[in-house]
């Protein structure tokens, strides 16, 4: 199917969206980049996990990192703690590569309108994590993840390389998009589930106000990321910024 878009480059996000939207209705739907390699039986695997689920579900999985002539490297970072909603505001864990949605999913995502400092990936991942939908996260390496200097993002080997880098990135990048996304989600209700709201309002008022609002708001349950080091400078950026 060709797709008669704006015209120029998009970026990752609106590029994304662009060809969520106009996926047929009623179909489940894959990310695809354009220098990884799916493995025979990652889309089998993806609709069979989805098959079950009516509501908005999201699927995903491991990967084979491999350098740019897929010489394997290592299996991506496993995940310590179940996805969720409020964690899916400090980290993604959704490889865009990897990324199944069912048609409920699709549909909800395509009518979104994602901020534009987000990854495609992540707002999907936050979508159904806010609006209480399905999340499946299989453990088996779907997909061979290229890691080269263009990568958009890439996939650090370690826990540790994951929290150097994010180190390195420093605060004012992820505390541009956390407001992003908090902002994001607050304007569009539909996206939220009675549950998650109330998240969404405590982390508004604290983003707006003191250190004593943002110390109160880092005790909501699940505000956390995969490793203990990396809560603790996800906490502390919270604070400072």
């Amino acid at each position: 199917m060709r797709i008669a878009g704006p015209p120029g480059w998009l970026g990752p996000t609106a590029t994304f969206m662009t060809l969520l939207r106009a996926a047929p209705p009623g179909v489940a739907v894959a990310f695809a980049d354009q220098d990884d390699v799916w493995l025979p039986e990652k889309l089998a695997l993806g609709l069979a996990a989805l098959k079950p689920h009516a509501g908005p579900a999201l699927y995903c999985s491991r990967q084979w990192l491999v350098d740019e002539h897929l010489r394997l490297l290592a299996p991506s970072v496993p995940l310590r703690k179940p996805p969720g909603f409020p964690a899916s505001l400090t980290q993604n864990i959704a490889t865009g590569c990897t990324v199944m949605l069912n048609p409920a999913a699709a549909s909800l995502i395509a009518a979104s309108r994602p901020p534009s400092s987000t990854l495609h990936d992540w707002w999907s991942y936050l979508v159904i994590s806010a609006v209480g939908g399905t999340l499946i996260v299989d453990p088996t390496p779907t997909v061979q993840y290229r890691q080269h200097g263009a990568n958009m993002v890439g996939a650090p080997r370690s826990t540790h390389r994951r929290a150097l880098a994010a180190l390195l990135r420093g605060p004012d990048t992820f505390m541009n998009v956390l407001r992003a996304h908090v902002a994001a989600l607050r304007a569009q209700p539909t996206l939220t589930s009675p549950a998650s709201a109330p998240v969404i309002e405590t982390l508004h008022t604290a983003l707006h106000a003191g250190w004593t609002e943002r110390r109160q708001a880092l005790r909501v349950p699940g505000l956390t990321r995969q490793t203990w080091a990396e809560t603790m400078l996800f906490r502390w950026w919270f604070l400072l910024g």
